[in-house]
Parts: C-alpha cells; structure tokens; sequence
C-alpha cells in the first residue's frame, strides 16, 4: 500500500509538472502587435502649403517599433520595415503600386516566414521523454498549437499591415507598411503615383 501511495504521490506531482510546463510554453507562443495609426497624426503636422496636392511622410522602425507593432524583430532577420502616410489632398484618385517604389519591397508572407514561432526542437524532446513518461505528450500537442495560432495571427497581421497595389481616393489616405531587405535599404526613396483619369504620374520623394 505504501509503494503504491508513494507512485501515486509521483505521478500526480508528474501531472503537476505537465501542466506548469503547458501553461508556460502556452504563454510564450503568441502574438500581440498593436496597429499602425497616421504618421500625420503621431508624429507629424499636415503642411500648411498641402492644399489640392498628394504629400507623404515615411518613418524607419527601430527595434523597439518593431516589437512594438510587428512583436518580432524582422531587422535581425533582414527586413528593414518603412511605414509611409500618404495624404490626397485632390479631387483625383491615384494608383498606388508596390511595383513603383524605387527600393525592393519584400512579401509579407517571406518575411513572416522568417519569424515564426519554432517548436521543432522542444517537439523532439517532447516526443523522446514521451516514449518513457506518456504525460509529456501534453505540452507538445498544447505547444504546437499555441505556435500554430500564434504564426496564424502574425501571417494575418503582416499581410494587413504590408503595402498593396490600391487606389487613394479623392481626400482620401493611405498608411501602410513597406518591408524593404535590409542589403537594398536607402534612407531616401520615391514612389510614383498615377492619376487614374488621365494616367500622369506623380513621383514623391521620401526620407526617413
């Protein structure tokens, strides 16, 4: 009687420690990343002289922006993101495509490859002590689900926030985000507008 009480002391103090490890592992797999608002509303003033004219302000992120609106570091990975705030001040409508920008833009779905949530290594060690103590099968299932969700949101987010080919209507806005390879990042670029009534270009000149 005594050996079997003093198993099943082990074995719930085992199911204990399983279930501290799914709460862990479960907390670190996710993804919280705040939206982008307006530069011309954070950070910088409309021009006084905007009237009936298309302006734009573009901002590097740093570390700390990327964990604060990505919640990865994409820099270390690569990718330097750029957000533009783009203001039609006209009666015009304008097309705006990520083929005329004067920098590569990557895809967001490429750069959210390379920060996704990773649990291959602790599934292994998972599966290995799995073989011998069957509760450790629980946090691999609860890990590799967390992540799942978690690279589901962040794949989500990053095509939301990634610049895509779209007209700006009259007074209208754009404010999106360009994921630029850090090799090819430049602290001045321009992106080329189109008058969608008459096809004359518009080229703005941006600086970070």
């Amino acid at each position: 009687m005594k050996i079997q009480a003093v198993l099943q002391n082990k074995y719930a103090k085992g199911l204990l420690t399983v279930a501290i490890l799914s709460s862990f592992f479960t907390g670190c797999a996710s993804y919280k990343a705040s939206s982008l608002s307006s530069l011309y509303h954070d950070e910088f003033q409309v021009p006084t002289d905007a009237s009936n004219k298309v302006v734009a302000v573009s901002k590097a992120f740093s570390r700390e922006d990327c964990e604060r609106y990505l919640d990865r570091d994409v820099i270390s990975e690569g990718y330097q993101p750029v957000q533009i705030s783009i203001l039609n001040n006209t009666d015009r409508k304008y097309y705006f495509s990520t083929g005329k920008i004067s920098v590569p833009v990557a895809q967001p779905q490429e750069v959210a490859q390379t920060v996704h949530t990773s649990t291959v290594g602790r599934a292994v060690g998972y599966g290995v002590g799995a073989l011998f103590i069957w509760p450790l099968l629980i946090p691999a299932i609860v890990d590799g689900i967390g992540s799942s969700e978690a690279n589901t949101a962040l794949d989500n987010d990053f095509a939301l926030k990634a610049a895509k080919s779209q007209s700006i209507q009259p007074y209208g806005r754009l404010n999106t985000l360009l994921f630029i390879p850090v090799d090819d990042y430049q602290d001045s670029f321009s992106i080329t507008l189109v008058d969608e009534k008459n096809n004359e270009p518009t080229t703005l000149v941006l600086s970070n």
